[in-house]
């Protein structure tokens, strides 16, 4: 029976939803009486998911965060906690990245070699960044050494072999767990949007990858000025006076609103009418699935797979880039055929239930090789 190791080496925030795979798939082994541990970065905002992992049975293992591995001191008691872990322990390695290249950084560039089987994963890419050299021979033996490559979108292995000249191994496409419960039926609008449509963003608050500063300019033009909508734009992130800036600038303080996180993603959906995740960078975000399985249309920049979940102007709409002209583009669609938004929503709740496994935790262990059969520990 497997006991199995979850490492997680993102590290540029305290969560975020790359962790939510693992940290579930963790609760759901550690339920089965599974041996469990966990290797994280010790983030302030993190302890209630720690506590709830301690709590189930897991075995943690801290590693410093990012404020403490800033300078040298840092960088050797990081290398120091990763030498303490007893990865004889364990038959297994779940290693999760919050991007694609995590791993060919720092003391993880050779971690593999010392490593029990091992499955890696990936969340998100960048068409833009080159690696070296020397880091794409790194990246070449993690997953030519991994018995499986797993990621949230297909695209990811693809922009790799084009960025990189890399062909990943033995890839495979995860479906991210979500964070609400989910509805038994289809959810209807609670408010018409031909009165005031509503539109909703669930994302960090950075710009260079979620683009919420050109969502922003592109409805101050003069003719979004004056038609009734509210953008609600959730999240906290290190862009947050950027974007109230902005907001400020541009005159639309009683019509875009910085609502901070929430953990009430369900509600905020339900009084919801479009989602938009018009970025730069992104895999297959959690928040997209969610609207799909609250009955919501999306409409989103041509990035990872979400092309593959949103059928043009059946369940919403692509951008073909996060650009002021793409998402004026695709708003205007929403705006002049927000009669149909609710038919639209509709269809994404069929999308959901077609694509969408029952239980994507199983359907993640079975793919990653990881038995989840009810066993006692030693």
């Amino acid at each position: 029976m497997d006991s199995v190791l979850f490492i997680s080496i993102m590290n540029s925030a305290a969560w975020g939803g790359s962790e939510e795979i693992w940290y579930k798939s963790a609760l759901h082994l550690a339920g089965k009486n599974q041996k469990v541990g966990i290797c994280c970065f010790n983030w302030e905002g993190k302890e209630e998911k720690l506590q709830q992992l301690q709590k189930a049975g897991c075995k943690l293992y801290l590693l410093p965060g990012e404020s403490e591995t800033k300078s040298l001191w840092g960088k050797y008691k990081l290398d120091e906690a990763l030498h303490s872990i007893p990865l004889s322990d364990y038959n297994k390695v779940i290693l999760n990245q919050g991007g694609w290249k995590d791993i060919v950084h720092g003391p993880f560039k050779k971690l593999y070699q010392k490593l029990p089987p091992y499955v890696l994963l990936f969340h998100n890419y960048d068409t833009l960044e080159k690696l070296q050299k020397s880091k794409i021979k790194s990246l070449n033996n993690w997953v030519h050494n991994a018995e499986k490559n797993i990621g949230d979108a297909g695209r990811i292995f693809s922009v790799i072999k084009s960025t990189c000249n890399l062909d990943i191994p033995r890839n495979y496409v995860l479906f991210n767990p979500v964070t609400i419960q989910l509805p038994g039926s289809q959810t209807p609008f609670t408010s018409q949007p031909e009165d005031k449509l509503e539109f909703t963003v669930l994302a960090e608050l950075d710009i260079k990858r979620k683009a919420q500063d050109v969502l922003i300019k592109a409805l101050a033009t003069d003719k979004w000025k004056t038609r009734n909508y509210r953008l609600n734009i959730y999240g906290n992130g290190k862009d947050k006076q950027v974007l109230e800036k902005l907001i400020s600038d541009t005159g639309l303080s009683s019509k875009v609103f910085l609502k901070g996180f929430t953990k009430d993603v369900k509600e905020v959906l339900t009084n919801s009418h479009v989602l938009l995740q018009l970025t730069h960078i992104d895999a297959m975000p959690i928040s997209v699935t969610e609207a799909l399985a609250m009955s919501r249309p999306v409409i989103a920049s041509d990035v990872g797979d979400m092309p593959l979940w949103i059928n043009e102007g059946i369940n919403g709409w692509i951008a073909k880039k996060a650009c002021i002209e793409e998402i004026d583009r695709v708003l205007e669609n929403a705006w002049q055929q927000r009669n149909k938004l609710e038919e639209m929503g509709r269809e994404s709740y069929k999308i959901f239930k077609q694509k969408y496994p029952e239980h994507p935790v199983e359907y993640f262990l079975s793919l990653a090789g990881i038995s989840s059969c009810e066993t006692k520990n030693e």
